[in-house]
């Protein structure tokens, strides 16, 4: 009778241990479903921890603890986060096996392109038209009407940045003010050509000086967040 009761005890302990582990492994992958899930979704809407904090009003710390597994979010925050993420709660505690892409991360290249496209569009309209006015009343524009294919490039640049001010990174900004400002001296050299201004060169120097400005200012905005 006591080795029957022992054993029974050991079968009845090792059953409730093992119910307890299974317990614990599927907590564990809850937490991490909805970890990696929390990350995609932020990444996806080029979201900081530190932004989403203060869309969420909790400090980063709670964000990055839920992002490592090692929490879970309450109903309410999980509501909130979907909201912002524009997904359903479904799709923040669901695992799947392909992620459902957003429609505007797929369109905002596109949109980006068409923006800049119509700034040329426009640019060859204009250039269209004068040239035929030039031929049909026989004024002149050969000197200038090149311009209107140079023009557009720094006018690309700030359409792209205002797009990536939105939608794209730190380091892709700092390309496209680059771009911006050896294209602004750009059209300002050419313009210049054509009046035959002397010394119109040290317009590059000036242009190397504001791109060493802009490579400090990223900088300190670099050290400023990693301070933070």
């Amino acid at each position: 009778m006591p080795i029957f009761s022992l054993d029974y005890t050991g079968i009845t302990i090792y059953y409730i241990v093992m119910e307890n582990e299974k317990v614990l492994t599927e907590e564990e992958e809850l937490r991490q479903v909805i970890a990696e899930n929390l990350t995609y979704y932020r990444k996806a809407n080029n979201l900081t921890q530190v932004k989403l904090a203060e869309l969420l009003s909790y400090s980063d710390k709670a964000v990055s603890k839920w992002e490592r597994g090692d929490g879970v979010p309450d109903v309410y925050i999980l509501k909130k986060m979907a909201e912002i993420f524009h997904v359903s709660i479904n799709d923040l505690i669901s695992k799947k096996k392909k992620r459902p892409s957003l429609p505007f991360l797929k369109n905002r290249l596109v949109i980006t392109l068409l923006s800049v496209g119509l700034a040329w569009l426009s640019s060859i309209v204009i250039f269209s038209i004068l040239a035929i006015i030039q031929v049909n009343i026989q004024v002149d524009f050969s000197n200038f009407l090149w311009l209107f294919f140079i023009y557009p490039i720094p006018i690309s640049f700030i359409i792209a940045l205002v797009f990536a001010k939105i939608w794209g990174k730190r380091w892709y900004r700092f390309f496209i003010v680059t771009g911006i400002v050896f294209g602004t001296g750009l059209a300002i050299f050419c313009t210049l050509l054509i009046f035959d201004v002397a010394g119109s060169w040290i317009l590059w120097l000036i242009c190397a000086a504001l791109e060493v400005l802009v490579v400090l200012w990223y900088l300190l905005k670099r050290e400023k967040k990693d301070l933070e």
